[in-house]
């Protein structure tokens, strides 16, 4: 029994448990418009139900090339505009796939255009209210 209370201290103070009760969870929409197909994601990690963390990607496939280009055109000039840490993906004819690392501390109009929340719950249930599907 001792051993056990020993390492177990051991795992506690070099902070083997540091990570514990962090959980990452995901909600996704499938959004058509003619040929346009749109899959967004918001996928964010939590601790206590607040969120530490969280990604949002756009997954545009379209089979018309210059819808594809007009999408990505549009994007840049948003993301110039708001200076938002992103990722491309992918990037083809048909499909351009760009994520979004969305800092907590973002001012409000950043945070409210994503709809992003500082609770896992209200986060969740403003997103269910949109339509995504939560795992």
């Amino acid at each position: 029994m001792k051993k056990f209370i020993i390492l177990l201290s051991c795992f506690i103070l070099t902070g083997c448990f540091e990570n514990s009760g962090y959980l990452v969870k995901s909600c996704e929409k499938q959004e058509k418009a003619n040929t346009l197909t749109t899959t967004i994601t918001y996928t964010f990690g939590f601790k206590n139900d607040i969120i530490k963390d969280i990604k949002i990607s756009y997954d545009n496939v379209d089979s018309d090339v210059n819808t594809i280009s007009s999408i990505k055109l549009s994007l840049e000039t948003q993301n110039n505009y708001s200076n938002l840490k992103y990722n491309v993906i992918t990037d083809t004819e048909n499909q351009y796939k760009i994520e979004y690392d969305i800092p907590l501390d973002s001012e409000e109009e950043i945070l409210d255009k994503f709809y992003i929340k500082k609770s896992r719950t209200d986060l969740v249930n403003k997103l269910k209210e949109l339509g995504y599907t939560c795992e």
